[in-house]
């Protein structure tokens, strides 16, 4: 099994909380909204502690909507993401190297669609997402689309290997007026995929959450971005790839960039 992560939901004390606060959001639906789709846009990332999650959520209601497709507003994401025998991506992220590309297969379990994904973030700080829908099985995806990949700046997609899995829960929230859309990943699961691997090599983050904040260009008096000034938190750069393999690869990487965030984890872990 490609995905074989635990798919516990959320904490149980917390479960019936969250269902009842995103409940209360105005919803839209995928096709609700005309400003904000932002697959070229600027990012800013957040490490919360879970505690604080009903709170952020409760203070962001006046100013978002919750995304809601038949009546599902907390989603299952499966990543799994491609990479060199060499781990090239990982490696250019990890040495600050500009104009880089990240290449993922992501499944929507809910929906049951499945789309491969390339993701370049340029010089300017630009994150750029451009993806196809293809089959549910990682593996036919990528043989399927070497075209695409070529298209969108992966030279030799035959040389890509799977590498990494990662799953978590996903709340959806939106402001079309403001052009942004701001995303929380719960749950996160990583798993490595690498031929080394074993079996216990996964990593469960079940203690914090990241919020993402995407902007057609930077704006710090967005609501959120305000909250989270309010409460003495500032954004922090998160791959969820690289962060995966650091935490599940540790002994054949290096991963001294992100020591930081890792002891962070670890602790609360």
């Amino acid at each position: 099994m490609l995905y074989d992560l635990d798919k516990t939901a959320l904490l149980p004390d917390i479960n019936d909380q969250l269902h009842h606060v995103v409940e209360r959001f105005a919803h839209h639906d995928l096709s609700g909204l005309a400003n904000s789709s932002l697959m070229n846009r600027v990012d800013s990332k957040f490490l919360l502690p879970l505690g604080s999650l009903l709170g952020v959520l409760k203070a962001c209601k006046p100013f978002y909507s919750i995304l809601n497709i038949d009546g599902v507003s907390i989603f299952q994401y499966d990543n799994i993401y491609f990479d060199t025998n060499k781990l090239h991506f990982y490696n250019n992220h990890h040495n600050r190297k500009l104009n880089r590309h990240k290449v993922r297969h992501r499944h929507y379990a809910d929906v049951g669609n499945s789309f491969l994904e390339v993701k370049f973030k340029n010089n300017k700080g630009r994150t750029i997402k451009n993806r196809c829908l293809v089959d549910s099985d990682p593996k036919i995806a990528l043989a399927d689309n070497y075209s695409f990949l070529q298209d969108y700046g992966i030279p030799n997609p035959d040389q890509l290997i799977l590498s990494q899995a990662c799953s978590y829960r996903r709340i959806s929230l939106a402001s079309d007026a403001r052009k942004e859309r701001l995303t929380l990943d719960l749950n996160i699961n990583f798993s490595s995929r690498l031929k080394h691997a074993k079996s216990d090599d996964n990593f469960n983050l079940s203690n914090f959450y990241i919020a993402e904040l995407k902007q057609e260009k930077l704006d710090r008096q967005s609501p959120f971005y305000r909250l989270m000034r309010d409460m003495g938190i500032r954004p922090k750069g998160f791959s969820k790839y690289c962060m995966g393999q650091s935490l599940t690869n540790n002994k054949h990487i290096k991963s001294n960039r992100f020591k930081a965030n890792l002891m962070k984890l670890k602790m609360g872990a």
